[in-house]
């Protein structure tokens, strides 16, 4: 009986390992067809497993009839029988929507399938350098978020963006872009850039849409609060090194001309015969003129003619906006990293290198960047995070000559005129020569920028755990301008040196328990803490003047006086704020179905008296799966069916200066002798910072096994307590006090949309479309007007005006140009027969209605082509460089400045019809004024509409036969070209390169690029 047992066991154990298999296999990806290193490979059932390597290859003894389960960050889980394996390789699909993911709120993470908030994501992806030809990750969300309006306002070399969430919160424009938060670092104010990151160190970018998830952030979170998450390596993993690389150029394509030679000369004449004629039509009838009168118009026809006699003009011409062009200027990126690791612990390391130069003028922007993180499994309760960011820009030799070259005359020679000593001269009165303008370029902005944070995840219990994170940055800036004397900018004081600088340190201690409990089928999670903000900001600086005409001595040492002893007390100050806040976050779920959540905050800051430091900022969310119901969780067309709503309230302490709540004095002089005065602002210890209510109803919905996603919000949000500065009389010894003045609301709704193709297929696409209509009134002001964003000396005020949107500009309205006189006509809007103020209207300019893009991927074997459009409607620019050109009387300098091409079609006889009045110069029009036909006005207005091919890209994968050879995991080339063309209406510029006051004034317009590069992975 023994024998036979044994016998028996025997043949079972030799069945057994008759059964077994040595399976191989590979792991593709569905997309881009290429091998998928790194994936894990599973028996269902068992604890074997085995890991792809840089082929996609596996190896694995498995039973004949083993279920395995495949998986790969990024993509979806497949689970596949062994017997097919061997026929065909596994092919994964990118994962369109996991409700499982994890996603990054305020302290903490989520899951997908459980928030019941208003968050998009933008994956690293689109944040490659083949997709985001720029300095900061800001460009990436251009198009690629509903509700988040990007705007590149300056084309200039390391410039970052306006950025707006749902549409500008706040009467004080340079306060309306988001909260940015590095790794749980907050980052405020002028602490760091966001062009301080370099981009493809970036695994994720979360965007908090709503009060609800907002919230979380108190009195920092109303303009919307957008979370950046770094890379870390992988536990587990064997070293992967990287290395990502492109070089091309940049080049502003401009439509826009000056007038050649014989155009500007008839110009000339034009303006001066007209107002003579004018004269002499006053003249012929001099009943009604003084004598007084005659005689001013005499001697002022006599100044003209001679000026008309006088003109001489070189037979040459010059288009100066192209010559100060740098054509292809160079753009270069580079970026190697290296990530892994072990049972217990992962690492992340890169260095980076980003440079760009000026396509308009001079200078250029470098910056280097390093990063290293390291994350330690300590024990089994004890897990421990240190990273460190270091950065160091520099942007040099910086000099915008538009202006230079608007003005200049068309028969300007080509080189700058030098005076014996060698100091720059004048070819006609004193104007400044364009290519000498951009002589003066010694200028250096240097900034280090050292960013870091330290954390503990300490497990307490099964279901509680706390973290303590400590995160800081510290920001130096130093930038230097030196004038020489023998340039324009330094004749006058023989020489100037300005060294001004920033000192910043600021960090936030973080400290909050986290429970999650599973109770049969209930879901608990809750998030407890505190947090504690500090910042400190100084400014110092300085100023020489009175330097020698001697090549080569140009340091301070060789300034002979001091500059304005008034501007001691502006130039160097110390700032601090100090804030902390408690916070509560509870979340339940019943089987993933019915979800609610709630939190609550309450923030202080010493930026405010103590009556007003501390409020509470709650936010509750609720969802409902309805995916997850018994009728629809079998199905294989739903994956997801959820409706959510939310509510909360949030605050904006960001307009809010470190002292508006107390009266300042500042260092002067006062008969050579040291004084004290004070500041231009007087303190309100009444003052608070801004409130946002918000409600949000939306709808998340995942189809066709996630091949089909929607999301769709409707939001409406009231800020009050909105902050300005209100004019005062100089009798309290200041020009203003800041105060809470007023509301506004934004009302609209968020779309995003996108269909990919099925997993496996020869040909693959995607197309990922998203919009937002936004639409922003001011409710309520203690007045009926305030201002709004940066005044432009010269062009209309930019004010926000109580049913309107933000962003209007103050003008007079225009009714074109009168066909008998030529002449501007304006609306007199109270009938008094006087054009003057009063008779100014405010239109809106700056805040589009309708904002969105769209992205389409192509793939066919090793290719993929990739483009994002985007698209904005209804905002305006008032373009105040044609205002300004529209002046015929000499400038400052004694000569005429050169103008737009567009007069050629100026009125010239009665009868012509044209919307470009004529030439004139002196008194004239109804009002008879100087600056009647280019006084501020609708004629200046432009539609800024436009769509826009962001980016293209065509890249090819080598394919992995010839890699091996190489010992190349991965390799990719592509070729990439950014703004590639642009359809509007806007005869400018650039439709885009405005202030976020709607102006165009000194604004560089955007650059197209276009580069090549290489993609390796070892």
């Amino acid at each position: 009986m023994r024998k036979s047992f044994l016998f028996l066991l025997l043949c079972m154990s030799g069945a057994s390992v008759y059964a077994q298999q040595v399976l191989k296999g590979t792991v593709k990806d569905a997309v881009s067809r290429q091998p998928v290193p790194g994936a894990t490979v599973k028996v269902i059932g068992s604890s074997k497993g085995a890991t792809t390597n840089e082929k996609g290859e596996f190896e694995l003894n498995v039973p004949a009839n083993a279920q395995l389960q495949i998986s790969s960050v990024g993509f979806e889980n497949v689970i596949v029988a062994a017997s097919i394996i061997q026929a065909s390789p596994v092919w994964l699909k990118i994962r369109a929507i996991n409700l499982t993911d994890a996603v990054v709120v305020g302290y903490g993470t989520q899951q997908r399938g459980k928030v019941t908030n208003a968050i998009s994501t933008v994956k690293s992806d689109a944040l490659s350098p083949e997709k985001n030809i720029a300095s900061d990750f800001g460009k990436a969300l251009t198009g690629r978020v509903a509700g988040v309006f990007v705007a590149s306002k300056d084309g200039s070399p390391g410039g970052t963006p306006n950025i707006l969430i749902r549409g500008a919160q706040s009467v004080n424009a340079a306060s309306t872009n988001p909260l940015i938060v590095i790794d749980g670092l907050i980052v405020e104010g002028s602490t760091i850039s966001i062009n301080n990151i370099n981009p493809q160190d970036i695994e994720s970018i979360e965007v908090l849409k709503d009060a609800a998830s907002a919230a979380i952030y108190g009195a920092r979170g109303s303009t919307g609060v957008i979370i950046v998450t770094t890379k870390k390596g992988r536990m587990n993993s064997k070293p992967a090194f990287s290395i990502n690389m492109y070089t091309g150029v940049n080049n502003v394509p401009t439509s826009r001309h000056m007038l050649n030679t014989e155009e500007y000369s008839s110009a000339f004449l034009d303006a001066r015969n007209n107002r003579i004629g004018d004269i002499n039509t006053l003249l012929s009838d001099p009943g009604n003129l003084t004598p007084g009168k005659i005689s001013q118009l005499t001697n002022e026809k006599q100044t003209l003619q001679s000026q008309v006699n006088g003109l001489q003009m070189a037979d040459r011409s010059t288009d100066w906006i192209d010559r100060v062009k740098n054509k292809n200027a160079p753009v270069n990126n580079i970026q190697a990293s290296m990530s892994g690791g072990g049972d217990r612990n992962n690492y992340y390391m890169s260095l980076g290198r980003y440079a760009e130069e000026a396509t308009i003028g001079t200078g250029n922007f470098e910056r280097y960047t390093g990063r290293l993180d390291v994350t330690q499994q300590v024990n089994n309760w004890l897990k421990i995070n240190g990273n460190i960011n270091i950065t160091q820009s520099v942007r040099k030799n910086f000099n915008n000559p538009l202006v230079a070259a608007f003005n200049a005359r068309p028969d300007t020679p080509a080189d700058p005129v030098l005076n014996p000593d060698g100091s720059l001269g004048y070819y006609v009165g004193q104007q400044q020569h364009p290519l000498g303008v951009m002589m003066d370029n010694n200028n250096k902005d240097r900034n280090n920028v050292y960013l870091g944070g330290l954390s503990a995840d300490i497990k307490l219990l099964q279901d509680l755990s706390f973290r303590s994170s400590f995160n800081a940055t510290k920001f130096n800036d130093l930038n230097t301008v030196f004038y020489p004397p023998t340039g324009y900018l330094g004749a006058f004081n023989k020489g100037v040196l300005k060294n001004t600088g920033v000192d910043n340190f600021s960090y936030n201690f973080d400290n909050y328990f986290t429970y999650t409990k599973k109770v049969s089928r209930l879901g608990i999670n809750a998030t407890l803490g505190y947090t504690f903000y500090n910042n400190q900001l100084n400014y110092f600086g300085y100023e020489l003047n009175g330097f020698p005409k001697i090549d080569g001595i140009t340091g301070g040492g060789a300034g002979s006086a001091y500059g304005s002893a008034f501007a001691i007390g502006s130039n160097n100050s110390s700032n601090k704020e100090v804030s902390d806040a408690y916070f509560l976050r509870t979340g339940l779920d019943w089987e993933g179905k019915y979800l609610l959540n709630a939190s609550i905050r309450r923030d202080g800051s010493s930026k405010l008296n103590a009556g007003n430091r501390y409020s509470w900022f709650p936010a509750v969310s609720a969802g409902w799966d309805i995916a997850r119901e018994n009728f629809l969780s079998g199905s294989r067309l739903v994956n997801q069916l959820k409706i959510r709503s939310s509510y909360g309230i949030s605050g904006n302490i960001r307009p809010l200066g470190y002292f508006d709540a107390q009266n300042l004095l500042n260092a002067t002089s006062y008969v050579n002798n040291p004084a004290l005065m004070l500041t231009t602002v007087i303190g309100n210890p009444n003052i608070r910072w801004e409130r946002t209510k918000q409600i949000d109803a939306g709808i998340d919905v995942s189809l066709l096994g996630n091949r089909l996603t929607l999301a769709a919000d409707y939001y409406n949000k009231t800020t009050d307590g909105l902050m300005s500065n209100n004019d005062i009389s100089w009798i309290y010894g200041a020009s203003s006090i800041p105060d809470n003045i007023g509301s506004i609301r934004n009302y609209g709704a968020d779309l995003e949309l996108a269909l990919s193709s099925r997993a496996g297929a020869a040909f693959s696409w995607k197309v990922e479309t998203n919009m937002n209509i936004n639409r922003n009134q001011l409710l309520s002001l203690k007045d009926s007007l305030t201002t709004y964003g940066a005044y432009v000396f010269g062009g209309p005020m930019t004010k926000a005006k109580v049913g309107q949107s933000l962003g209007s500009v103050q003008v007079y309205e225009s009714l074109g140009v009168d066909p008998q006189t030529g002449d501007m006509l304006y609306k007199d809007q109270n009938k008094d027969g006087k054009w003057d103020n009063n008779d100014m209207i405010t239109v809106p300019v700056a805040l589009p209605t309708f904002t969105g893009g769209t992205n389409i991927t192509l793939s066919y074997k090793n290719f993929t082509i990739d483009a994002l459009f985007n698209y904005v409607v209804g905002n305006k620019v008032y373009d105040f460089y044609e205002q300004t050109l529209r002046n015929y009387s000499p400038d400052f300098y004694g000569v005429m400045p050169n103008k737009f091409d567009i007069i050629n079609k100026r009125w010239k006889q009665k009868g012509d019809i044209t919307d470009v009045p004529r030439a004139i110069t002196g008194p004239h029009g109804a009002g008879q004024t100087a600056d009647w036909n280019y006084r501020p006005s609708t004629q200046f207005i432009y539609n800024a509409s436009y769509v826009r091919l962001r980016n293209i890209s065509l890249s090819y994968n080598i394919p992995t036969v010839v890699l091996s050879k190489v010992k190349i995991s991965r390799a990719r080339i592509y070729a990439s070209a950014q703004n590639v063309f642009t359809i509007t209406k806007y005869i400018g510029f650039d439709p885009e390169a405005a202030a976020n006051n709607g102006i165009v004034s000194s604004n560089l317009p955007n650059p197209r690029a276009a580069v090549v590069g290489i993609d390796l992975s070892f």
